[in-house]
């Protein structure tokens, strides 16, 4: 599968991959998630909300960009044994939350056939839908410390820096009134890095399920990128049984509609403002 075509990889006029795109020569999926137009015409600011895979193996110059933006938080979505075995290298600004959103999840990576050509796209959207139907309040932890002024900039990240990581930007951007077209995009953006995010965490991959062979490890690529088909699973979701991201997050999880304004006020500029 190419993951850099037109259906895997989609730009639009907000990308602005240049000031989004961070550190590229030494980190496989740092991102800033500002920039897009949201409710009322306001944009996200920059340099607040930050996105990305595992920090273990982030050189010191990452680590001390993280010190230089005056990093508060990190948010771990792994879960505890893999954060513990591979910890975050930790900038001395920022606290350290592990929040592992898919604890208890019925499926795992070692049930995927990799001989079976739909083996990962099935075992993705499995992923996809457990985190919509059952994880609001995992996520929401994130969103109520977003609430807070003193909590930017934060960072958050699972191993990739996609899935997890994914649907957590997702309900963000709908809170904030981005369109879903343009959250799709920003969605994709992580296949731009996807030959590197192989080549490094897959090593990993193939040597904790004894795939090291060329040949058996070549049956990992598809791990390792994203489909726009997952992500717009869960956009249908909330839309189809809730209405909007407002509805389902209030009835869900304890957050109420003033928190979810609280964060539209931390995160989008005025109209007037140049960001």
């Amino acid at each position: 599968m190419d993951y850099h075509d037109a259906e895997h990889l989609i730009l639009c006029d907000e990308s602005q991959l240049d000031r989004r795109i961070l550190l590229p020569e030494t980190t496989i999926n740092f991102r800033d998630i500002g920039g897009y137009t949201g409710r009322d015409g306001r944009k996200l600011r920059w340099r607040l909300v930050f996105r990305a895979e595992a920090l273990s193996n982030w050189d010191d110059n990452a680590i001390a960009a993280l010190e230089a933006i005056g990093l508060r938080h990190v948010i771990d979505f792994r879960d505890t044994g893999r954060a513990g075995e591979q910890r975050d290298r930790l900038p001395a600004t920022a606290d350290y939350i592990n929040l592992p959103v898919l604890k208890g999840i019925p499926v795992s990576a070692r049930d995927i056939d990799f001989d079976d050509p739909d083996g990962i796209d099935r075992f993705f959207r499995e992923i996809y839908r457990y985190q919509v139907e059952h994880k609001a309040r995992d996520f929401a932890r994130v969103l109520h410390l977003m609430t807070d002024p003193a909590a930017f900039p934060l960072l958050y990240h699972c191993t990739n820096g996609k899935d997890r990581t994914g649907f957590m930007t997702a309900l963000i951007l709908l809170i904030c009134g981005v369109p879903e077209s343009v959250i799709l995009s920003d969605y994709t953006l992580s296949n731009l890095t996807f030959e590197r995010a192989y080549e490094s965490l897959g090593t990993i991959m193939a040597t904790g399920f004894n795939m090291a062979a060329p040949e058996e490890r070549a049956k990992l690529r598809d791990f390792f990128g994203v489909r726009p088909a997952w992500l717009k699973s869960q956009l249908d979701f909330i839309r189809g049984h809730f209405g909007d991201v407002e509805r389902y997050l209030t009835e869900q999880t304890d957050l109420a509609s003033a928190d979810l304004a609280a964060i539209r006020t931390n995160l989008l500029a005025p109209v007037d403002d140049v960001v």
